[in-house]
């Protein structure tokens, strides 16, 4: 089944990285991609999702402190899933959005909250990329949780070499509609 793993150097991330090279997914291909650009971060955490002892997927947050102002982080950084390895189908539907019935908002997102807790606000970039599948995020993703009033926009920014688009979570509102949802697996704490 699912296990989530803090990165360290020790883990064998050949598979993860073979598989983001061959889907085009490149901030995630290569140590080099994915671990070197966080370590310049003041504060980070990367974790590692493995499904049947495989590595699939990545998430990671950092400091946002330099764009948001103190006791703020930028989450969901380099997520990533290779979804043929996965249970869940509705990965990439509206539906699925919408009832939170996707590895970012069962897994990825409340890592996230658990790791900040009460320490700050917690947001997420987009931007209009064609890169994996960062233009649907930006397109179809936050603004449909905008509509359920889990994302708020906050402003666009030129960040990391891209315009980007800055999303406010709001923690309550996510929590509630997760633990609400009927169609929702799993349940957050």
């Amino acid at each position: 089944m699912y296990e989530i793993k803090e990165y360290d150097d020790s883990l064998d991330l050949n598979y993860f990285y073979d598989k983001c090279k061959a889907k085009g997914y490149l901030n995630n291909c290569s140590k080099s991609k994915l671990v070197k650009n966080l370590m310049t971060e003041k504060e980070f955490k990367l974790w590692i999702l493995y499904f049947n002892q495989k590595p699939i997927g990545t998430t990671a947050l950092h400091s946002f402190k330099d764009v948001m102002g103190e006791n703020s982080y930028r989450i969901c950084v380099r997520t990533c899933v290779i979804s043929e390895d996965t249970h869940l189908s509705k990965v990439r539907t509206l539906e699925g959005i919408l009832h939170h019935q996707n590895i970012t908002s069962q897994i990825y997102i409340p890592l996230c909250l658990d790791y900040i807790k009460n320490k700050g606000l917690a947001y997420i970039t987009t931007c209009d990329k064609d890169t994996a599948s960062m233009k649907a995020v930006h397109h179809v993703y936050a603004p449909a949780l905008s509509k359920k009033g889990v994302l708020k926009k906050i402003k666009d920014i030129f960040y990391k070499g891209t315009q980007q688009t800055v999303w406010l979570l709001d923690r309550d509102q996510f929590v509630k509609q997760v633990a609400q949802d009927p169609q929702c697996k799993y349940k957050l704490v």
